[in-house]
């Protein structure tokens, strides 16, 4: 006595199933960049965009934020930073700059901003597979 299973699948219902997933997922994460990004005026919260694509037979899901300053707010600078060096002036002889509440602000180093890593604990926070903490500089 045998026994016979056929199984079928049907791939692009499998591949619609995986968009998907995909998709929610990324926009799960986008929202959650939303809520974990750092606030002063808002923008870099309302710069966080995200899209799902295809790319071959791959599905890509990636969020980001355009804003120049995002990546130092995300990674951190000075010695919290990659170059894990003061900020120093190229130029000059002092940095210079406007410090709401304080005035104008002078001084030879500055160590830096700690890094918020907004966007890696939204990852962490709702996906559904391990994190891993890449650097890409």
């Amino acid at each position: 006595m045998g026994v016979r299973v056929d199984v079928s699948i049907d791939e692009a219902a499998l591949a619609r199933v995986v968009d998907d997933v995909v998709d929610d997922v990324t926009t799960a994460v986008a929202n959650r960049a939303r809520q974990r990004a750092p606030v002063d005026q808002g923008r870099l919260r309302a710069s966080i965009r995200s899209e799902t694509r295809r790319r071959g037979s791959r599905v890509v899901g990636e969020v980001w934020s355009s804003l120049e300053y995002a990546a130092y707010v995300h990674e951190g600078t000075g010695i919290y930073g990659p170059s894990g060096q003061p900020i120093r002036p190229k130029r000059a002889r002092f940095l210079s700059w406007e410090q709401r509440g304080v005035g104008r602000v002078y001084a030879r180093q500055v160590r830096g901003q700690r890094p918020q890593p907004w966007l890696l604990e939204a990852l962490r926070d709702v996906s559904p597979w391990p994190v891993e903490q890449t650097a890409r500089y």
